[in-house]
């Protein structure tokens, strides 16, 4: 079944418990500021991606800790701000993070300038940045498998602009 850890035996009756796989609790840090490594010591229970979360722990990152602007928890993603944004999130996901020395950031500036209509024109050429940045990290790269990561920012884009409110008083 997997790497199967088992923390705290001693829990007060008043703990709320919610397995659940662990991407869920890093997106909800992310939505509320909270760094991962502090939050952890809610963390109960792994079993592989699985984790077993106390919610009433005070580590579990119930407040938010945003300056400024609250996240909209309507959103089923942190960003709403265009394809680029939108793969950035993607990739980080699964541990792929802009580098200092990597131009990830203008490449995901450009895309939200193109939006997802040409980005979509642009496909060939924004897989092969994909493809240069992979090989200069020494990643696999499987040019199917970032096709349909692009094609899902886009989408995702797409549906973040129909969310965003026109700036008409009326609707």
């Amino acid at each position: 079944m997997g790497d199967h850890k088992r923390y705290d035996t001693n829990l007060p009756q008043s703990a709320v418990m919610k397995t659940c796989h662990k991407k869920f609790l890093f997106a909800r840090c992310r939505e509320r500021c909270h760094a991962p490594e502090s939050v952890m010591p809610c963390v109960i229970a792994q079993d592989g991606d699985q984790w077993t979360i106390d919610e009433s722990h005070p580590a579990y990152p119930l407040t938010n800790q945003c300056s400024g602007a609250v996240p909209n928890p309507v959103l089923e993603h942190p960003s709403a701000s265009g394809p680029g944004t939108e793969l950035k999130g993607l990739l980080k996901l699964i541990g792929i993070t802009a580098s200092p020395n990597c131009s990830c950031n203008a490449r995901a500036k450009q895309m939200d300038e193109w939006g997802p209509d040409e980005c979509e024109r642009r496909m060939p050429e924004i897989l092969e940045w994909l493809e240069q940045e992979a090989t200069r990290r020494g990643l696999p790269f499987v040019r199917f498998a970032a096709a349909q990561a692009v094609k899902l920012a886009i989408r995702r884009a797409r549906k973040s602009a129909r969310r965003e409110p026109s700036g008409d008083i009326n609707g």
